[in-house]
């Protein structure tokens, strides 16, 4: 009889005996520890499957939502700019040009069928979408700055620059930088006056002045007369031939050779 065998008879133990219950328990234990890593690799797969779906039906439901902000069926419910916009489609040519700020070019395309220097906002601009900045929905500066088509700066600030001009002749010359054969605004465009002036990068104190009245309420004034003051004025300008005016909707036919 050996050693390990006097052990085993008068104490009940191997040697040999233990270390197969060691490894017995340890492949146990790993085997145990393999599911509970398997388990929580696949729940971590799942939440992440599940923030996945969220996020796609969010931006699926923004995108919709952002598509019926960009919808021009608004430019319907002004029957004066709808009859401008038809005059324009009857009586222009049809490869014809128009400039005007970028808020009109749903019209100028959809219902006169001509062609619009800028057809959106820039990116500098952005501030002055109305959808963009409505203080109830945040979302939407996350839908503007994936889906919204910006304009690049240069022809917005070139557009601008145009209504801006406080002489016809330097404002030809930027209406046949892009082609333009006609001009548009609005009567009540001045409240437009802010968003040119930011476009242009010019000085606000340059082309408006601020007045205090009995109230103390302020209000802001054009103090510079420019190529857009007159047009929203109705007025007779050099080189602009007024072709349309309903008291709403100014529309003025460029005369080039008149800058030269």
């Amino acid at each position: 009889m050996n050693v390990t065998e006097i052990i085993e008879h008068w104490m009940g133990w191997c040697p040999k005996k233990q270390r197969a219950k060691m490894v017995s328990g340890a492949v146990f234990l790993s085997g145990e520890m393999s599911m509970k890593t398997q388990k929580g690799i696949s729940s971590r797969i799942k939440g992440i499957a599940v923030v996945v779906l969220v996020l796609v039906a969010a931006l699926a439901g923004m995108r919709l939502e952002f598509g019926s902000l960009q919808s021009p069926d608004w430019i319907l419910r002004d029957s004066k700019a709808v009859e401008g916009y038809q005059w324009m489609a009857n009586n222009t040519e049809s490869d014809a040009t128009v400039l005007a700020w970028w808020d009109y070019a749903d019209g100028i395309k959809e219902i006169a069928h001509r062609q619009a220097v800028i057809a959106e906002a820039s990116r500098e601009i952005r501030n002055t979408i109305g959808g963009y900045t409505d203080p109830s929905k945040p979302w939407h500066k996350i839908e503007y700055a994936l889906w919204y088509p910006f304009e690049p700066e240069e022809k917005v600030r070139d557009v601008a620059d145009f209504f801006l001009s406080d002489n016809p002749t330097s404002a030809m010359q930027i209406a046949e930088k892009y082609g333009a054969d006609y001009a548009l605004v609005m009567a009540d465009d001045m409240g437009k006056y802010f968003s040119l002036i930011m476009a242009a990068k010019e000085n606000l104190s340059d082309y408006l002045s601020v007045q205090v009245n009995q109230t103390s309420r302020t209000r802001s004034y054009p103090s510079k007369v420019t190529i857009f003051t007159r047009m929203v004025g109705g007025e007779e300008i050099e080189g602009f031939s007024k072709s349309f005016d309903n008291g709403r909707m100014r529309i003025y036919k460029l005369e080039k050779t008149a800058a030269v």
